[in-house]
């Protein structure tokens, strides 16, 4: 029914935002890494969204691109995997990991997101092999970077700037080992 929302974003939480359009303050539900993102308020954004439409509930999910909108209507329609799980796994992993997982059947690397068990993991893979297409804007990830990003934001950083740490820290020097890559990339952000 929406296929955006553009307009002044007001107030930003962790899942949800208000974006003001026309002085009607659009209640928003989003992923944990657009508010980590750093979305300035009180400017203009433009939200992709998906209207989901329950017996007693209307709710209207945000995303700030159409593939990660798109992504989150693929994952909605997977049996056993709702609107709150789909915004978790788009909160976590970038569209680009997810696909390496699912293609490599990696179902430990899906277990690491929040509200992902081992048989939820399984029914996406058998059912997500070959849906996902990776976005070619997005650089990819290594596993332990994920990691150690995931870690960062659940500490609080913002999740550009982790990344960024990490990034550096990686391109100084050649870590393997995630509790000293956190460490470092702690040190980054200090």
């Amino acid at each position: 029914m929406y296929e955006s929302i553009k307009g002044m974003l007001s107030y930003l939480a962790p899942d949800y935002a208000v974006v003001n359009v026309g002085g009607v303050g659009y209640k928003i539900l989003i992923p944990v890494n657009l508010y980590t993102s750093g979305l300035p308020t009180n400017k203009e954004v433009e939200l992709f969204t998906t209207l989901v439409v329950r017996e007693d509930d209307i709710r209207l999910f945000g995303f700030i691109s159409r593939s990660d909108r798109d992504l989150f209507d693929l994952l909605t329609s997977i049996s056993g995997i709702g609107p709150k799980t789909a915004l978790s796994i788009i909160g976590h992993m970038p569209i680009n990991d997810l696909h390496t997982a699912i293609e490599t059947a990696n179902t430990q690397t899906l277990c690491k997101i929040p509200g992902i068990g081992k048989k939820s993991g399984e029914r996406m893979i058998i059912e997500l092999k070959g849906r996902i297409k990776p976005d070619s804007t997005q650089p990819k990830t290594s596993p332990l970077a994920q990691d150690a990003a995931l870690a960062l934001v659940r500490l609080g950083y913002n999740q550009k700037a982790a990344e960024q740490a990490i990034k550096k820290v990686l391109t100084e020097s050649k870590i393997s080992d995630l509790p000293k890559l956190i460490t470092l990339s702690l040190n980054q952000l200090r």
